[in-house]
């Protein structure tokens, strides 16, 4: 059975992109957060539940890297601790529009299903202290 809860690094879509991205070249880091995120901030298709997993997944860990109080489980923390890429203006207004794209509910299958299962308020809570960081209260 997979990874499945609320939150960012709940999910194993989210939790193979980070391990791919620990994984891969230290130097390949902000280009790998960049392109998870540019690729549903940039899509005018359906962006499918794992695509937008690994996307939110970026943002938080840039939101988590700008603002180093934001609670992260341990898992997160330990990823996080390991990239080396610093969370400047442009990749934290990507990450804020990866948030934007999450709350669309045209063409979003990410969304589609937290709200079928009735669960984007629970979401929208484990989102919140990276949502902030990168867009202020909501």
């Amino acid at each position: 059975m997979g990874a499945w809860d609320h939150g960012p690094f709940d999910n194993d879509s989210a939790l193979d992109f980070v391990g791919d991205l620990a994984k891969g070249p230290a130097d390949g880091v902000t280009a790998g957060l960049r392109a998870a995120m540019e690729e549903v901030v940039a899509s005018t298709d359906y962006v499918e539940m794992p695509e937008m997993s690994a996307a939110l997944a970026a943002a938080c860990l840039v939101a988590a890297r700008a603002d180093p109080s934001v609670p992260l489980g341990v898992v997160a923390k330990e990823y996080l601790d390991g990239l080396a890429f610093d969370a400047d203006d442009e990749l934290r207004a990507l990450a804020a529009r990866v948030f934007a794209r999450a709350d669309d509910p045209a063409d979003n299958e990410w969304h589609y299903l937290w709200a079928d299962a009735g669960a984007l308020d629970a979401t929208g809570r484990a989102h919140a202290p990276y949502r902030r960081v990168l867009t202020g209260p909501a």
